[in-house]
């Protein structure tokens, strides 16, 4: 059994929203390539978002993949008046490992653990690092906090290597908050690598902001 976790939604709406202070203050725009850590099998951020940038790339372990390439497929607006023999047919032929490509919304497995992170998981060849880095409620264990951060870390460091970009690649943590253990183990470990700042309330759309249960932090490497 699969659930979208509650922060999933409000994410996707707030980070394609209009007045989003990432796009109003040039660190996304249409020629951005986002990478999501930790998708999920919805793909709601990415479908939501997507529109708005040059590239999204989710990611997530493989056995994730079949079912986050089908929901992806299935909800682009070109596909998404499918049957429902259809929706089955395609169940059966969607393959688990190879790269899902719908529009501009890139499907790739990626472990925090055991897979390195490249510049081939853009997906193109004319894009070499990520403007922007997502990971959306994705700790709720002491176990998931040094791979995360450390893949975080990897992700954003393709920047120094990239010419065609100066501006540093930027990190947007958001979860819901359930553990202050794991929270603040996890606030540590990111600090360590990152500048961090907490978004603001008035930076934030109803229901994220202060006492909703919800964070969202924005990071730099140093």
């Amino acid at each position: 059994m699969s659930v979208v976790w509650k922060i999933t939604p409000l994410i996707a709406a707030w980070l394609s929203s209009s007045s989003n202070f990432l796009f109003n203050h040039g660190v996304l725009g249409s020629d951005s390539t986002i990478l999501e850590l930790g998708c999920g099998i919805s793909g709601i951020i990415a479908l939501v978002v997507a529109p708005r940038v040059k590239a999204y790339v989710v990611t997530d372990q493989d056995y994730v993949m079949k079912l986050l390439k089908l929901n992806i497929s299935e909800n682009q607006p070109d596909t998404a008046s499918a049957s429902k023999g259809r929706k089955s047919s395609a169940k059966s032929k969607n393959s688990g490992s190879a790269p899902a490509r719908a529009k501009n919304i890139i499907a790739l497995p990626l472990d925090w653990e055991t897979d390195e992170v490249t510049p081939s998981l853009t997906g193109s060849d004319s894009s070499l690092s990520f403007d922007l880095v997502v990971a959306c409620d994705c700790i709720y264990n002491d176990a998931l906090i040094a791979p995360l951060v450390q893949t975080c870390v990897d992700a954003c460091k393709l920047r120094a290597s990239d010419t065609q970009k100066t501006e540093p690649a930027v990190c947007v943590v958001a979860q819901q908050l359930r553990s202050n253990e794991v929270f603040e183990g996890w606030l540590k470990a990111f600090h360590n690598s990152f500048r961090v700042w907490r978004v603001p309330d008035e930076h934030l759309s109803d229901g994220m902001k202060s006492n909703s249960g919800f964070v969202v932090h924005i990071g730099i490497l140093r």
